[in-house]
């Protein structure tokens, strides 16, 4: 089946398309997943960080508002090889206007094959300090309220934090 894809045009480029159900999500629960443009890169790189949201049964419902910033509740992690986080430079930025409470343009609804994501391209040296093995993480903390949205519930603070597993990328210094 050839995916369908509806452009949702951010300021980082979102998107929500259809694909083939994961058998192995949790039932009804929200996923993050994170993927990569490469597993080993140059220092002098950029690579793609590509952010997907799923949930395996249940719809869920969510703010449309993707990209990196503690207003938007996504967080890009960076660990070195022994676990501990990294000091970054990469500013995670992306300002908004607080939403409209209607919720008018501002949602999106996933759910079995439908999957929504962003993807980010940022310079290697923003990220690490230098050649290593890296792991990179994201950590959606929803800043808003289930309740927000009049007439809509979305995945909310109540619902907790969801972290992605970790993608390794090695890095060298070429």
């Amino acid at each position: 089946m050839k995916p369908a894809i509806l452009f949702s045009v951010l300021a980082i480029g979102s998107v929500t398309l259809l694909a083939p159900p994961l058998a192995h999500c949790g039932a009804g629960r929200l996923r993050v997943d994170v993927r990569t443009s490469s597993d080993r890169v140059q220092l002098k790189d950029e690579i793609v960080v590509s952010v997907f949201f799923r949930s395996s049964e249940r719809p869920v419902t969510m703010w449309n508002a993707f990209g990196w910033n503690g207003s938007t509740g996504l967080y890009l992690h960076v660990l070195d090889s022994s676990g501990r986080e990294v000091t970054q430079r990469f500013t995670q930025s992306f300002d908004l206007v607080p939403p409209d409470e209607t919720g008018k343009g501002q949602l999106t609804t996933i759910g079995g094959d439908t999957f929504t994501g962003f993807d980010t391209q940022i310079p290697v040296r923003l990220l690490v300090p230098g050649p290593g093995t890296y792991t990179i993480k994201c950590i959606y903390s929803p800043p808003l309220p289930r309740n927000y949205f009049a007439g809509s519930m979305i995945w909310g603070k109540e619902d907790g934090a969801v972290e992605s597993a970790g993608v390794r990328v090695e890095v060298i210094e070429k």
